[in-house]
């Protein structure tokens, strides 16, 4: 079935704005919709976050289909990609808390006092902590493989935790390490490295291009099959924006384990100690990819609806499955939309969560 998507090089459906964002300058996606926005929801945005290795064109299925409905949609380059800032040393800039004041700030910049969130991958667990540091602004949330993982009270280091509880997450061992910055460099390494971790595939089926609990085999990148999730323009064009900055900036994200724990934790505890943690009051939306090797089906046992998530803090959960790998929103994007234009249409247009309450979904100015 074809999808209808944003043309990657020029869409006169999006616009590539820019913003300067508490001392960073960030590259985003904006488009409104032709026909007019639908009642309250005229002033209601559609913010979504990316994962990696992925840029704000990651949505280029979705954008359409929710301009369709009367959306105005913001997709921003993550700190370290495409058009936005990739600072070197600073971790901090990588956090959540950074990036959930970042675009609070681009929606005060907008005029907008409501916004949802939706997120994948790394922006899966963006919008849990944005709606978390920003209760007042994030109406909605929804997530695209990732779970919600509660903040701890004691800070894991992740060698403990791949040894432990997630060894899928191994890879990231070599994500922080430096190695894949080091070996891929240059434009054309780019693009062989993306070309990976979008599913290109080898001509020998025994060589295992990427495995969970090592991560990339970085040799022979160059001989792998054309991936089946991008065209080889949108594969151009993914190299293009990488290129601006290398590939430091986007591996920066799985050093910051430790300074996220932090900020969460000072943020719990900035009007003193707390004797429980706070619920994410709420609806949320989160689409499971069932044979996704990275974010596995068994990280996500405690989002039950109807259960209120993981230790109550999740009492509006609605969860629904695709049977597709991780590039979810690209492998079955038909699927995928009709899931979150359900949702949108259902929860947000309608006005009812799990309780049935009416919900109050946008309000600002018009730009």
């Amino acid at each position: 079935m074809s999808v209808d998507k944003i043309n990657v090089w020029d869409d006169p459906r999006v616009q590539k704005r820019s913003a300067h964002l508490n001392g960073r300058t960030y590259g985003y996606l904006y488009g409104e919709p032709r026909e007019g926005c639908r009642g309250t929801i005229f002033l209601v945005y559609f913010l979504q976050f990316h994962g990696f290795p992925d840029i704000s064109m990651g949505w280029r299925y979705q954008i359409p289909m929710l301009l369709s409905l009367g959306l105005r949609v913001v997709a921003p380059d993550c700190m370290g990609y495409g058009r936005t800032d990739a600072p070197p040393y600073t971790l901090r800039d990588y956090g959540f808390k950074r990036i959930s004041d970042d675009m609070a700030e681009l929606a005060r910049q907008l005029g907008v006092d409501r916004i949802i969130i939706g997120g994948h991958d790394w922006g899966g667990g963006i919008v849990y902590r944005f709606a978390f540091y920003h209760p007042t602004l994030v109406t909605h949330v929804f997530s695209i493989c990732t779970p919600y993982l509660a903040p701890q009270p004691t800070y894991t280091p992740l060698k403990l935790l791949t040894r432990t509880t997630v060894p899928n997450f191994s890879y990231q061992h070599q994500f922080s390490s430096g190695a894949i910055e080091e070996s891929i460099q240059t434009r054309s390494q780019i693009k062989s490295f993306l070309n990976a971790a979008y599913g290109g595939k080898p001509a020998d089926p025994a060589l295992v291009v990427f495995n969970p609990n090592a991560g990339f085999n970085l040799a022979g990148l160059e001989k792998l099959g054309h991936t089946p999730s991008l065209s080889e323009e949108e594969l151009e064009y993914y190299a293009s924006e990488f290129s601006r900055n290398g590939l430091h900036g986007p591996c920066n994200w799985y050093r910051t384990h430790e300074i996220n724990w932090e900020d969460e934790w000072e943020y719990i505890f900035r009007f003193g100690e707390v004797k429980e943690l706070p619920r994410l009051e709420q609806e949320v939306l989160f689409v499971l990819a069932t044979k996704d090797e990275a974010l596995r089906p068994e990280m996500a046992r405690h989002m039950v609806e109807g259960g209120e998530g993981p230790k109550g803090l999740l009492p509006r959960l609605r969860r629904r499955e695709v049977e597709v790998g991780h590039f979810a929103h690209w492998e079955s994007p038909a699927e995928v939309n009709e899931v979150i234009k359900g949702w949108v249409e259902e929860v947000v247009f309608g006005c009812k969560g799990e309780g049935g309450g009416k919900e109050r979904v946008g309000t600002g100015s018009k730009l």
